[in-house]
């Protein structure tokens, strides 16, 4: 027998040296053409936002409240956006959405790869409408934080952010956040602000069909408006209505029944209001002196103010009902009116006119923004008021009679006339209020002086008073403060402050717009409460209080009389550019101002406080104090009565004639003590 070779073995066959290469070449390909794509992928996955940064942060609506709690306005830039709980939505709502956008969204975990195969056949093929492959997750991932383009880039990393999404977030927690992130048209974003801005409702209340047809904005939300594309609209809901049906959302029978029915939005409303669009205009400015734009407009405040509804509605109805037949407004140069009413008690401005037409937002406001000379509407602040604070009373006697003084400012000759040129004699301060006599409101203010005359109104409420000189040399301590000629005039609002002081027993009241302020999660931001001061006596605020009655009552301002208690003081300037009429009742001051922009006269329609800005205000107040009891001013107790001469404002004598006596006001310790010695009949 052949011997065998000790520890030999079987040899394997050579492997194939072309093949070899071939895997060794694959093996080479797969490396680079991997490397090359970690190469491009990596800064673009590095361009993402970090993990932490992924809480999204839309931007929301913010809301303006009334006086009563209720919503006046919405304030947003251009989102329109109001937070909604999932959980809030009907189910039929969601199942739209799904339908349309993502129907495997709760079995994909970010990408949806069968999606977007079946999306690439159907756009080679050209089976209809583009199709798209993102996922809700991606949608969310695009519109929270990357730009809204169709780039390779782009899509790469909104599929890689979607991924990172599914992991931080439940889906629960991404589909409500898509659906108060996706814009649905008409300016609103999110699901919430879709429904009141196509339907006028919240989601909650939405029917099948409506959801349907708010599930397919969400694919083109400026394409299928019905107000631009009924028919493209119609169709879209409808293709949302089979897709529903399609996957087991709806029964067939019951998506074919409902896609007979109209499209039925309602109609776009415009961003600004109609109603108190200056009291607004107010609020606006003082929120953006204070807070950045978007936070106003996109931060989701609630902003709770002093607007009152139905007072503005009345203010703005007065106004027109009496200024449009005879001076129809056609642009910026016709007739203007500013109206401002206040509670007296709290200072909460109530209603604001600041024109008679509202042209656009945050525009002029003159119920705030104008300073015009007040005339003799100026003559309680100025004259007759620190007149009382100084211990003369209704019964001051001044002569009415000629008089010349030297300005101590201008250092022009001062001769003040009544408004219609005659003089009246002996006149008590009561009768010079009631029928607003110039040459006694300069006199009175010679005796109480220039300091005293213009510290008094600033107490009161005016701001715009000049006590340092301008550059031109002038200030308002002057002669022609007593009659309301200023150096830069009065606001209305600081009017109503003044007036408001007076109506309020001598405490003044800063006005307030904004009760309070809260962040989206209803923290506090600010908060404002009645700030009172004491300007003037409770006895001297009674006494103005009468004569201001007069006016109204058998005065220059009986056009104003609205058949309850209320007082009130014309203003007419002497060359006829401004007209005012300011009055109160015991709860709520209002004052009227009336002229041209351009300052021009009046005078052809000798347009005076007691014509059309009393009517207006008789008309506004009316309105206003309907539903109050009357009631009339209440007086303090050391106020008391006594009969008087008016000849001498002294109590009255044997001598004095019955129609020469009458009843007054006093302060119990100003009451006089001597009789009357004025020669009558002599």
């Amino acid at each position: 027998m052949p011997k065998v070779a000790r520890n030999s073995k079987v040899r394997p066959k050579k492997r194939s040296h072309i093949l070899d290469i071939i895997i060794y070449l694959i093996l080479a390909s797969v490396l680079i053409g991997g490397g090359i794509v970690a190469y491009l992928v990596a800064p673009i996955v590095r361009d993402l936002p970090a993990l932490a940064n992924l809480e999204p942060k839309p931007r929301q609506t913010s809301f303006v409240y009334d006086r009563e709690g209720k919503v006046w306005t919405e304030l947003y830039s251009t989102e329109n956006r109001i937070p909604v709980k999932l959980a809030d939505l009907p189910k039929h709502l969601v199942d739209a959405v799904l339908s349309s956008e993502d129907v495997r969204f709760y079995s994909h975990h970010g990408v949806d790869l069968r999606a977007i195969l079946r999306a690439l056949v159907s756009n080679v093929r050209g089976d209809g409408e583009i199709q798209g492959g993102s996922t809700i997750t991606q949608q969310l991932a695009k519109k929270l934080f990357l730009e809204d383009s169709r780039t390779l880039k782009r899509k790469i990393q909104d599929a890689v952010l979607a991924m990172r999404l599914e992991r931080q977030y439940t889906k629960q927690e991404i589909l409500e956040m898509y659906l108060n992130q996706v814009p649905f048209g008409r300016g609103a974003y999110g699901i919430e602000a879709a429904s009141r801005a196509f339907f006028g409702k919240s989601p909650r209340d939405l029917t099948v069909d409506e959801a349907a047809f708010l599930a397919g904005m969400i694919k083109g939300p400026y394409l299928y408006d019905p107000i631009d594309n009924p028919k493209g609209a119609l169709a879209r809901r409808n293709t949302v209505l089979d897709q529903m049906a399609e996957y087991g959302f709806l029964p067939k029978d019951e998506a074919e029944k409902l896609q007979q029915k109209p499209v039925n939005t309602v109609t776009t409303k415009t961003d600004m209001v109609g109603e108190g669009a200056y009291f607004l205009d107010y609020v606006l400015k003082q929120l953006l002196a204070k807070y950045p734009s978007e936070l106003v407009y996109g931060g989701g405040l609630r902003i709770y103010t002093t607007y009152s509804p139905e007072v503005e509605k009345a203010v703005e109805k007065a106004i027109s009902a009496t200024l449009d037949r005879d001076f129809p407004y056609k642009n910026a140069e016709s007739m203007q009116a500013a109206a401002v009413i206040m509670d007296v008690k709290t200072g909460h401005v109530l209603a604001m006119v600041g024109g008679r037409k509202h042209e656009e937002m945050l525009s002029w406001n003159r119920a705030v923004d104008t300073k015009r000379q007040p005339g003799s509407a100026f003559k309680p602040l100025a004259v007759y008021v620190p007149a009382l604070e100084s211990g003369m009373g209704p019964n001051l006697v001044v002569n009415d009679s000629p008089v010349d003084f030297i300005d101590p400012v201008t250092k022009e000759k001062f001769a003040p006339v009544n408004y219609d040129g005659h003089f009246r004699g002996l006149v008590t301060m009561r009768d010079a209020v009631r029928e607003s006599l110039n040459v006694i409101a300069v006199k009175v203010q010679d005796m109480i002086g220039f300091k005293k005359s213009l510290e008094t109104a600033e107490k009161l409420g005016i701001t715009s008073l000049v006590k340092t000189s301008t550059e031109a040399g002038l200030n308002d301590y002057t002669r022609s403060l007593a009659l309301g000629g200023l150096t830069y005039g009065v606001s209305p609002i600081d009017m109503a402050v003044a007036f408001g002081t007076i109506a309020n027993r001598g405490v003044k009241v800063e006005p307030i717009t904004i009760l309070r302020i809260e962040d989206k999660n209803g923290n506090p931001l600010e908060e404002h409460r009645t700030t009172r001061s004491l300007a003037i006596s409770e006895e001297a605020s009674y006494l103005m209080t009468s004569m201001l009655k007069d006016v109204i009552a058998e005065g220059t301002g009986s056009a104003a009389n609205i058949g309850r208690p209320a007082a009130g003081k014309t203003g007419t300037t002497s060359d006829w550019k401004d007209a005012w009429f300011c009055g109160f009742t015991p709860n709520t001051v209002g004052i009227v101002w009336m002229g041209f922009d351009q300052e021009k006269t009046m005078e052809a329609w000798k347009i005076t406080g007691g014509s059309y800005p009393a009517l207006m205000w008789s008309r506004m107040m009316k309105e206003i104090t309907a539903k109050e009891a009357p009631a009339d001013f209440p007086g303090p107790s050391t106020i008391v009565q006594a009969k008087i001469c008016v000849k001498t404002g002294e109590l009255p004598s044997p001598a004095c004639p019955p129609t020469d006596v009458r009843t007054e006001l006093f302060v119990r310790d100003k009451v006089p003590k001597t009789l009357c010695t004025y020669p009558h009949g002599r």
